[in-house]
């Protein structure tokens, strides 16, 4: 087995897992979300955000769960070498990168620093795309 191929595969495996977890993070959060706004903001300002909080969570789920299972197809793609798989794998990677640069450009660092688990989140999810992405990128010469 090519020692390139297998490492990219297993970076994307682990980004994988990070994507499902992610997903069931968000699911399981969506409930809290109304109890924690509740406490923090008005009654009126709470009606307007909680629903649109509520579905965003709800749409991150629904949509990282594709993206994981897709990760994981990609990787044993990857493993034998297949340059679609290649391809599918490179564009979920960029994409999982594109989340925390978008995060930063959008909401700047003064938000990270109130928010510990918002943070640990940006950082495990930045961590996951660098390694997939450079994997990739090191395999890519070994594609059949």
């Amino acid at each position: 087995m090519n020692r390139r191929l297998a490492l990219a595969a297993r970076s994307l495996s682990i980004g994988a897992v990070f994507l499902a977890v992610a997903a069931v993070f968000h699911l399981f959060a969506t409930p809290h979300i109304a109890a924690i706004l509740r406490k923090t903001l008005d009654a009126k300002v709470y009606g307007f955000l909680e629903p649109i909080l509520s579905f965003v969570f709800v749409l991150n789920a629904i949509l990282l769960l594709p993206l994981s299972l897709i990760t994981f197809i990609s990787a044993a793609g990857v493993r034998r070498g297949e340059r679609w798989a290649w391809r599918i794998a490179i564009i979920n990677a960029l994409t999982i990168l594109a989340l925390p640069v978008t995060i930063l450009a959008t909401m700047g660092v003064q938000y990270f620093a109130g928010a510990p688990l918002f943070l640990a989140g940006a950082l495990s999810v930045t961590a996951a795309g660098v390694f997939m992405l450079l994997a990739l990128l090191w395999a890519r010469r070994d594609l059949a």
